[in-house]
């Protein structure tokens, strides 16, 4: 630490002193890099999971050697470059996870917090997945009912609320729409936890404010992924998780698959069924939804546009035509079955023909050979040469 107090005594670029801390916290601190991928290795079991910083700390040294980690956190949080230009958000979560492993000062801490929060936008879901550890047993994973869930979901709220705390003092608005991907890609990764409960999911989620999210599709990945995970959800907490999203910000994919969607109660399916409706009529019009501009990614929007109305007209035109062709079948038909006589009814088919249903009555058909014959056998040869006489009449 003298080395980089004399650096800084020096007026070294911060840039320069934050790289020289990482390469030390990366030298000294085993396990720094370490990632953790989420629950999707969630089925050995919770007890089961093993992470190798614990392991690596067991074996050098336990309680004296958790001291030391813990000083030299400290240390060099102490001196780390107060420029948030200086150091990668990946680097400040990377230290806040060490340092809530080993129960660092909880001023650092929520310094640490905070200077994530205003560096949001660039962090990833990897990231932002940090294991909830017990305080009172440093590094020891959480193994209580009351706090079993596998991530730190108050930390990541809190990051979340110094980020909007900065982003209404700066009066900036560019870092929400990527905070609100972040955000729901997060919710998609924790919502496969089956000890998360809904309360908690719901204040995450609703912690961004509903202009925000452009689009409500990954939140809708989400609450379907919470819904799937907790089965026996009842019906009142399954309206009260759907009312998050906005059915009208749902792409025209996400309304064809939520209206098949089993797990989503009625009254969020009728919204859903609408919205699409709407949507694809639209889309059948060609009207532009977004303002016109002279900018590239408007014009090639304009153009996946026409290409998808082109394919829905052609899609129809192939429907209109499997109709038309099972309706001159039908009329055949039709046509077919009046050449029998009307009489005494056998059998009725119903032929549908535009707005009205009429019934043909196929009645009084005459008695086959065969019939005849098991009534009299004599009259078989007797009809067989009437109706060969019948067909070909004798010449003169």
């Amino acid at each position: 630490m003298r080395v980089i107090s004399a650096i800084k005594a020096k007026n070294i670029r911060p840039e320069f002193i934050a790289k020289c801390i990482m390469h030390y916290a990366e030298r000294w601190l085993p396990g720094i890099n370490v990632e953790f991928e989420g629950l999707r290795g969630y089925g050995i079991g919770r007890n089961d999971l093993q992470f190798s910083i614990l392991s690596n700390r067991k074996e050098e040294g336990g309680y004296g050697h958790s001291q030391e980690q813990k000083a030299i956190i400290e240390s060099l949080l102490s001196v780390l470059p107060p420029q948030n230009e200086a150091v990668t958000c990946k680097f400040l979560l990377q230290m806040l996870k060490m340092a809530m492993m080993y129960s660092a000062s909880p001023a650092l801490i929520s310094e640490l917090e905070k200077r994530v929060g205003m560096m949001l936008e660039d962090a990833t879901v990897n990231d932002l997945l940090i294991p909830s550890y017990n305080s009172a047993d440093q590094g020891k994973l959480v193994k209580s009912p009351e706090e079993r869930t596998m991530h730190d979901i108050d930390v990541v709220q809190r990051i979340v609320e110094y980020f909007l705390t900065h982003e209404y003092q700066q009066q900036e608005k560019t870092g929400k729409t990527n905070v609100s991907k972040l955000l729901d890609n997060y919710l998609a990764e924790i919502a496969g936890d089956p000890n998360l409960s809904i309360t908690k999911f719901q204040v995450l989620a609703e912690l961004l404010p509903e202009n925000a999210r452009a689009c409500d599709d990954g939140l809708y990945r989400a609450i379907d992924t919470y819904l799937k995970t907790h089965p026996s959800l009842p019906q009142h907490d399954r309206r009260r998780l759907c009312r998050i999203m906005n059915c009208e910000k749902l792409s025209l994919d996400a309304c064809m698959h939520a209206a098949q969607n089993d797990r989503l109660p009625m009254k969020t399916i009728i919204p859903v069924l609408f919205s699409e409706q709407v949507k694809m009529r639209t889309a059948l019009q060609g009207k532009e939804s977004a303002p016109n501009g002279n900018n590239c990614e408007q014009e090639g929007n304009h153009a996946s546009t026409d290409a998808e109305i082109k394919n829905l007209k052609a899609e129809l035109e192939n429907v209109r035509n499997r109709w038309l062709s099972c309706k001159v079948t039908t009329l055949s038909c039709n046509r077919s079955m009046k050449r029998f006589p009307a009489s005494k009814g056998v059998c009725q088919v119903g032929v549908q023909d535009g707005e009205k249903s009429r019934y043909l009555s196929i009645q009084n058909l005459k008695p086959t050979k065969l019939e005849k014959a098991n009534k009299d056998p004599t009259q078989l040869g007797a009809d067989s040469a009437s109706d060969e006489g019948h067909r070909c009449p004798k010449l003169l």
